[in-house]
């Protein structure tokens, strides 16, 4: 690694260690419990290193924030409804805005949702009900607009979504996605089959996951797949385990490999925690995340990651461009330092 770059980045982690000594939250309920106010707030520090195609080296460092704020009321047993404030609310993959650049602040979720006994309804811009752990398939920032069923049965919960990418009344067929996952969860237990039909454009037009997870006391372990009707590089798997050292620390390990077609619109709508060179999801690409977890105090969390990373196919790194899910890069690693904070 670069030796100005990665002081810089040690610096930048101590000024934010020291900042969350003195940081606090807070939360406000009405009288009568209907209105609760939520939100978080996370301080980041990141360093980058890459291998570009051409064998060029670069590396970063830079500080980072990101800021969300809800309202969510509940009207009676049934009905509720929420809205939630976002900072960069033009990435769908990531609210992060770096030191400097405009916070773009607007609305990442308006949803109404009705509850009647084991059945769920809601409709508005709001997270996708699928059961998913390591964030490969659909990232948790991406908050769509979608109408969206629950149903529970006792162990079992199907969960069913349609999904409104850009409405296109009149001009032919919406671009959209139908999603379909059913999830059994019991003790220590949990297994779901996916099913999404994404008409996006991309070449993943019909896409089926599986999920698994063990949990015991302290730690736990999931695997995920994501197999689609692409003709090729079409597989994607990741494999986690997450284990508590005591009631403070914790540890992670992530391992993935995403081929370039694999999941849903290609890789636009996954995860964005491994560097991302075009704001739009990732694909192609194999890597570790390792990452240690530390509470600071109450609804106050530091967490370190490194992740390291490469590109699967150069022919799809080759096609990557602006909105691209396509990782490009030969390779790169990156190490962040997180503090983050919630009420």
């Amino acid at each position: 690694m670069k030796s100005r770059e990665i002081k810089g980045f040690f610096s930048i982690c101590i000024l934010i260690a020291m900042f969350a000594s003195v940081v606090q939250a807070s939360a406000v309920l009405d009288s009568a419990g209907k209105v609760k106010i939520m939100g978080d707030f996370r301080l980041r520090a990141e360093y980058d290193e890459r291998t570009k195609v051409d064998g060029v080296e670069q590396s970063r460092n830079r500080l980072r924030y990101r800021a969300r704020l809800g309202l969510h009321y509940q009207v009676n047993a049934r009905w509720s409804a929420k809205i939630r404030m976002a900072t960069n609310i033009t990435s769908i993959n990531s609210p992060h805005v770096t030191f400097g650049d405009d916070p773009d602040t607007g609305f990442d979720q308006a949803w109404l949702n009705y509850q009647n006994g084991n059945m769920n309804i809601g409709a508005g811009k709001q997270p996708l009900n699928y059961w998913n752990s390591s964030e490969m398939v659909w990232d948790k920032d991406f908050n769509p607009d979608a109408i969206s069923y629950a149903y529970q049965r006792g162990a079992f919960k199907l969960n069913a979504a349609h999904v409104v990418l850009q409405e296109n009344s009149w001009r032919g067929s919406d671009n959209k996605i139908e999603m379909l996952q059913g999830v059994y969860a019991e003790n220590e237990f949990v297994a779901a089959v996916g099913y999404f039909n994404v008409n996006d454009g991309s070449a993943a037009e019909n896409i089926i996951t599986l999920s698994g997870q063990y949990k015991s006391t302290g730690w736990r372990t999931v695997i995920e797949v994501s197999v689609s009707d692409a003709a090729v590089e079409n597989l994607a798997y990741a494999l986690q385990f997450r284990k508590k050292l005591n009631a403070q620390m914790a540890v992670r390990v992530y391992y993935y490999v995403v081929e370039a077609q694999s999941i849903p619109g290609d890789g636009r709508y996954g995860q964005d925690d491994f560097p991302d060179q075009n704001g739009a999801g990732l694909s192609n690409f194999e890597g570790w995340r390792i990452q240690y977890d530390q509470k600071i105090d109450n609804d106050v969390a530091m967490d370190i990651r490194l992740y390291s990373m490469s590109a699967i196919d150069d022919s799809f790194a080759a096609l990557a461009g602006p909105d691209s899910a396509f990782f490009s890069d030969q390779d790169r690693i990156r190490l962040q330092m997180n503090i983050n904070l919630k009420f």
